[in-house]
Formats: structure tokens, C-alpha cells, sequence
């Protein structure tokens, strides 16, 4: 018989647009452990983001860029335990906040030191260079940042109702860049690992399931350079030791429960302590380039229904939401004041294959970022993503 597409496949499809307390755009999802045998699944997801900011120059910009994300997972079962893999594009940062065609080195240096970077004397750029400075000057922050998880899971069936689950993430991000009316930052790129574990609580013959999973925190060491360019002497400086990120611990719970024949009633909570898990980079030879991140902890939600249709076909909605860290902001990176998204999903099987497809509408809370000169107001903003996901049961 056809499973009902669950809340949590649902959730995976959709992707999260990141636009709250963190860079989060994934989350370990370990329903794949629960499926029957052998198992694979290969998912896609794309994200248009109408995020649109006034800036300082009273100019408005598509400030978030378009996305994709992948996930593949599978499992195989010994016994009464369930081991397995995933890969998953779990953060990101893409912001473009580059300034509008024809501002020039010295507008960017004066805007500089309105909010206090203290400069050398300035020389006029050659003809040559002028178009690479001014893709260079970012008056609202441009990041490229994007952070992958692989974890090996275990699953353990104690009893027909009760199993544990454990296993390891290691989270890899990429070499990065992230420009600012300040300076030019480059990361190379680094990993690490951390636990994650859980259990589970299950009354098949009515569709009951809780979760409830905890990924431990993971705190990385940060390496690389800022290209101060509007310094007459082009000086490229090094992180200090102590510059570092860390992936915040999380806390997910996920309910479902049959409500009538071939319908279910699904929710989840995702709680993360971004508050602990800030981006902090130091420059030992310019302090006036130290950045940190001002991130807050956040607590998503998610209530919906599935329903199966027919015998091979099922489908959900849901509705879900985030709130926000509040309408202002002096953090460059923030584009919203939380979230309310509405996802809807189908599931189709035929013999080992089955196919499902989603789409989610996300209205995203207006925001205003200021601090010293600078600033983007954001406002009637959304993002649309759709997902398809194929998975082979042998």
C-alpha cells in the first residue's frame, strides 16, 4: 500500500528560503530511515526569490539570488537495524547587494568613511580597473556562501513501537566570498563533525509517529583574507586565530497521527540557537574590518494534512511559519522578519518507483536594515520554490 506523502517529505521539497535567524536552508531529514528494505532517493529543488531592498541611494535591488538545491539518501536494512546515508545542501548565503552601474571608487570610499573605515590616500584608478572597482563595492552586503551536510545514520528497532536513532553530520563549507562597503572577504574553504541522535515513537495501525531528533553544535575555525581595495595600497590582510563560525545546535520534533481513514494530521517544531552560533572574523592588523554576525535564535513550525486519493496516489498541504528577530536591523545580512509559507505536495507510485512534487509560497516579513549610513529596507517581499523527488525501493 501507498504511504501518504508525509509533512516531512513535503518540508524537504519545498526548501527552506533561509531568510530568518541564520543561513539554514536544509535540515537532516532521516525519513528515508523508516522506509521498508533497501531504499534511494533523489531530490531537486529551485527557489526564485522576489527580494527586493531600497538602499541608501534610494535605489531598489533584487537583493537575494535565485537557488537550486539537491539531496541524495539511501539505506539498507540488517536485521532490525536501518543504516544510512544523505547529502544534503543544507545553508547558504547569496546575497547581491552590489551597488547600481556607475558608482565609482571614490563615492565608495566616501560612504566608507561615513561609517568609519579609516583609509589611506587615494590614487585614481586607471581606465582598466575602474569597471573591476566598481563591481567590487557592495553598498548592502554580496555573499556567496554555500554549506553542505553528509551524515551516516543508525536507526535501531528496540520493539514494534519504540527505536533509537544516531549517528554522525559533518558539515563542509565552501570557499566563500562576501564583500561589503568595507572590504572584500575570502574563506577557505573547511569542515567538521558533529553527533546527532534521537528516537522515535510508532502505533502503525493508526498512523501515529513522534520524533524527536538533536544535532549537537559544531564550531569551526575560519581562515582566509580581506582585500581592502579602497586603500591606495591594494593590502590583502589575513583572519586572526580566533576568527570562527559554528553550526548551531538544533531540535526538531515531528507528530503525525491518523484522523480518519486515508487521512493524517502531521506537525513538526524546529528549534536552532543561532544566538550561539555566530560568524566572527577578525582582522589582527585593521579592526575596523572585524565582522560578526548578529543572528537570533528561531523556532519554525509546521501544521498540514495528507490525504491518500487513490491507491497509488497521495497528497498534502501544509502551512507553516518563523518568526522574525524584529522589523529593524543593523545586521547587513539580514533580508527579512520571519516567514509564513504554504506548501502543497503529490505522491505518485508505480511498482518500485515513486515520484513526488511540491511547490510553496513564502510572504516574507518586512524588515528595515540600518546602521551608520548605510541601509535596505525590505518590503513586499516573497519566495516561490517547486521540488521533485524520485526514490526506488529494491
Amino acid at each position: 500500500m501507498t504511504r501518504i506523502l508525509t509533512l516531512t517529505a513535503l518540508c524537504a521539497l519545498a526548501a527552506s528560503p533561509t531568510l530568518a535567524g541564520g543561513w539554514e536552508t536544509g535540515k537532516l531529514d532521516t525519513g528515508f530511515l523508516y522506509e521498508n528494505g533497501n531504499y534511494a532517493e533523489l531530490s531537486y529543488g529551485s527557489l526564485n526569490y522576489a527580494i527586493n531592498a531600497t538602499t541608501q541611494t534610494t535605489t531598489s535591488h533584487k537583493m537575494a539570488k535565485n537557488q537550486t538545491r539537491q539531496s541524495l539518501s539511501g539505506k539498507f536494512t540488517i536485521g532490525n537495524i536501518d543504516v544510512g546515508i544523505t547529502s544534503f545542501d543544507s545553508g547558504a548565503i547569496q546575497m547581491d547587494g552590489q551597488s547600481v552601474p556607475g558608482i565609482d571608487r571614490v563615492a565608495c570610499a566616501a560612504a566608507a568613511a561615513a561609517v568609519g573605515v579609516a583609509q589611506a590616500a587615494e590614487s585614481t584608478p586607471a581606465s582598466g580597473d575602474l569597471a573591476s572597482m566598481r563591481s567590487n563595492c557592495s553598498i548592502a552586503a554580496s555573499a556567496d556562501v554555500m554549506v553542505n551536510t553528509k551524515s551516516i545514520l543508525a536507526r535501531y528497532e528496540v520493539n514494534d513501537s519504540f527505536s533509537v536513532i544516531g549517528g554522525l553530520r559533518k558539515v563542509y563549507v565552501d570557499s566563500s566570498t562576501v564583500q561589503t562597503l568595507k572590504t572584500n572577504y575570502a574563506l577557505n574553504k573547511v569542515s567538521k563533525s558533529g553527533l546527532v541522535y534521537g528516537a522515535a515513537y510508532e502505533i502503525s495501525d493508526i498512523g501515529l509517529k513522534l520524533e524527536v531528533m538533536h544535532s549537537e553544535a559544531i564550531e569551526m575555525g575560519l581562515t582566509g583574507t580581506a582585500s581592502n581595495w579602497l586603500h591606495a595600497t591594494q593590502t590583502s590582510l589575513s583572519f586572526a586565530d580566533d576568527s570562527k563560525m559554528a553550526v548551531p545546535k538544533a531540535t526538531t520534533v515531528k507528530f503525525q497521527t491518523g484522523i480518519a481513514e486515508d487521512t493524517l494530521l502531521m506537525a513538526s517544531a524546529h528549534r536552532v540557537n543561532w544566538a550561539a552560533a555566530q560568524i566572527d572574523v577578525n582582522i589582527a592588523a585593521a579592526g575596523s574590518l572585524d565582522v560578526e554576525s548578529e543572528f537570533v535564535d528561531t523556532t519554525a513550525y509546521s501544521i498540514g494534512l495528507g490525504r491518500k486519493f487513490a491507491e497509488n496516489t497521495s497528497g498534502s498541504l501544509s502551512y507553516s511559519w518563523e518568526n522574525g528577530g524584529g522589523a529593524t536591523s543593523e545586521s547587513g545580512f539580514t533580508m527579512s522578519n520571519g516567514s509564513k509559507t504554504l506548501s502543497l505536495g503529490l505522491k505518485h507510485q508505480t511498482n518500485n518507483l515513486t515520484l513526488t512534487g511540491g511547490v510553496s509560497y513564502t510572504k516574507v516579513g518586512d524588515v528595515n536594515v540600518a546602521k551608520g549610513v548605510t541601509s535596505a529596507n525590505y518590503a513586499n517581499n516573497s519566495v516561490t520554490a517547486f521540488g521533485l523527488k524520485a526514490s526506488f525501493d529494491f
